[in-house]
């Protein structure tokens, strides 16, 4: 039987949906606030790519977007055009889209990869003074900004080039906390709280400059 292609790509994408799913959802059980046993909790993670999946398979084929760039995606829902717009805008322009925006610095990102492995590997094994931490984090955020916002003016009006920034940034410190074995779960708690923030941040800009157009 011949799998249809944003189906078999909706599939794998759910893989790594339902390990982040589970991971969130069991240091939340660890810590109390979901009561479950570990069956619950892969019940639960399992559910919510279930979820994930139906909608990502529902959306693409009503909107008939081929990309199966997530980035793009988001964007597209996101979107104040009409769906004809939407669909010609993912396919054109592609100087403009993220991911060539990070394959334009992927020698920077390289770069900021290795000295966090570096800085990562001498907190553990020679107990380095944390002070550093604050001077790498703010060499990856400026960039991240140069790899995910680039030099082109157009860029920096897009949004939802800020929830990729976030998302990166937050997944760096994550890892920290994790390795170095610091308590997740009040920055879990804040970041959660700060990305709804900017979910909703992007939102408005999204129907601020609907009403502008609507309006022209």
């Amino acid at each position: 039987m011949k799998i249809d292609y944003i189906v078999k790509e909706e599939l794998l994408r759910s893989f790594p949906v339902l390990v982040v799913s589970f991971l969130i959802i069991g240091l939340l059980n660890r810590e109390g606030y979901i009561p479950r046993g570990m069956s619950g909790v892969f019940i639960l993670a399992l559910f919510i790519t279930a979820i994930h999946f139906s909608f990502m398979v529902w959306y693409r084929k009503k909107e008939q977007i081929d990309n199966n760039n997530f980035s793009v995606i988001t964007n597209h829902i996101l979107s104040s055009k009409s769906p004809d717009e939407k669909i010609t805008e993912i396919c054109k322009d592609e100087e403009t889209k993220i991911s060539s925006s990070i394959r334009e610095h992927m020698g920077l990102l390289l770069v900021t990869i290795l000295l966090y492995i570096a800085y990562l590997y001498a907190s553990l094994v020679y107990n380095m003074d944390q002070i550093y931490w604050i001077l790498l984090l703010l060499f990856i955020g400026v960039s991240l900004s140069k790899i995910i916002y680039g030099e082109r003016k157009a860029n920096q009006k897009d949004p939802m080039r800020l929830l990729v920034f976030y998302v990166i940034a937050c997944t760096f410190i994550f890892v920290r906390y994790l390795v170095l074995d610091y308590p997740i779960l009040p920055i879990l708690k804040g970041s959660i709280i700060l990305g709804i923030l900017l979910i909703f941040l992007v939102l408005g800009i999204k129907w601020s400059r609907c009403k502008q157009n609507s309006d022209n």
